[in-house]
């Protein structure tokens, strides 16, 4: 075996992983599911065909990979946490407002961008420069109430780089 054979093996194992993801997304967007999500599932949807239409290209994969792992994070909150749910609809509410004023590229980012600024990690000030980018997109009328969603959930990290 080859070092070239073990590249195309890792490859096909990453290219099952995203199709199984996709057939959970689908499974867990069924009607009559006990718990509802919201827009993390069709961005979700979005990567995994992204990376399917695309099976070579390392940055659809590294989209899914980001977006997995920010929902992941995102949703690892105990159901009964008092904050969860005002967290959600903050975020919900950001996440409609950047996705309205961008483009499909852009718009497909926001939900794990906001969770990198919602946090601190080490994504965070990286994450905090995309909103940046994305923000000076808005219009006036959309850019102050994201502004003002943004400095109550961002972190400190966020809120200095972005200057709020």
């Amino acid at each position: 075996m080859a070092l070239s054979d073990a590249c195309s093996e890792f490859i096909s194992e990453v290219d099952e992983a995203a199709r199984r993801l996709a057939e959970a997304v689908h499974w867990y967007a069924a009607p009559g599911m006990p718990l509802s999500y919201g827009e993390e599932i069709d961005a979700l949807r979005r990567a995994c065909a992204k990376v399917d239409a695309s099976p070579l290209d390392p940055e659809a994969r590294a989209e899914l990979l980001r977006l997995a792992v920010a929902v992941l994070r995102y949703l690892d909150t105990p159901p009964d946490a008092p904050q969860l749910q005002q967290r959600r609809s903050e975020m919900e509410t950001l996440i409609r407002l950047l996705q309205a004023g961008l483009s499909a590229e852009d718009a497909a980012e926001v939900p794990a961008v906001i969770k990198d600024v919602a946090q601190e990690n080490e994504r965070t000030a990286a994450a905090a420069a995309r909103l940046r980018a994305m923000l000076s997109k808005l219009g006036k009328p959309a850019y102050d109430v994201a502004i003002k969603v943004i400095s109550d959930i961002a972190s400190a990290t966020a809120k200095r780089f972005l200057g709020l």
